[in-house]
């Protein structure tokens, strides 16, 4: 849908557009509510926004690679929570408890932040020279595993995972 639309060959404006169509579109693709479309324009308007720092050199040349990789990973954590709210007066609800719950609350325990910093940190040593020894198939093996427990014993939350509901 991208390229029919003229892609990125039209000017800023023009592939700023296209982004915003294309990602609207892939988000009503998923589903026919507004917390969906949201989503999808959510991360349009992340690609846009990174395309246009990456043409600022301070940004390009002087932001550390793990503080772009951690800020693009928590922006679409955060856009996630439209592609799973229920409705979106749910998502707004879980939005304004991010930013005015205090975070020592349990709906936002400790041990489920370090998850986060967890696969936040393999990402990141995968991009590095730790890459072979993070590809050895008794380390993956443990990996699985513990991702499995995780989500078998914790993160249903006392309801179904997610994909039970397709």
């Amino acid at each position: 849908m991208y390229i029919p639309l003229g892609g990125n060959r039209r000017g800023k404006w023009l592939t700023y557009r296209n982004l915003l169509i294309t990602f609207a579109v892939s988000g009503i693709w998923h589903g026919a509510s507004w917390t969906f479309l949201i989503w999808g324009l959510l991360h349009g308007f992340g690609v846009m926004v990174t395309r246009e720092l990456e043409r600022s050199g301070f940004y390009r040349e002087r932001v550390p690679k793990p503080v772009k990789q951690a800020g693009v990973f928590g922006f679409v954590c955060f856009a996630w929570i439209f592609f799973r709210a229920a409705s979106l007066g749910d998502a707004l609800l879980i939005v304004r408890r991010i930013f005015t719950a205090p975070w020592h609350d349990p709906q936002a325990p400790l041990f489920m932040l370090v998850l986060v910093g967890l696969v936040w940190l393999y990402a990141f040593l995968y991009e590095s020279k730790w890459r072979d020894t993070l590809r050895q198939p008794a380390l993956r093996v443990a990996i699985a595993v513990c991702m499995i427990l995780y989500l078998g014993v914790f993160a249903t939350g006392g309801g179904s995972f997610i994909y039970f509901q397709f």
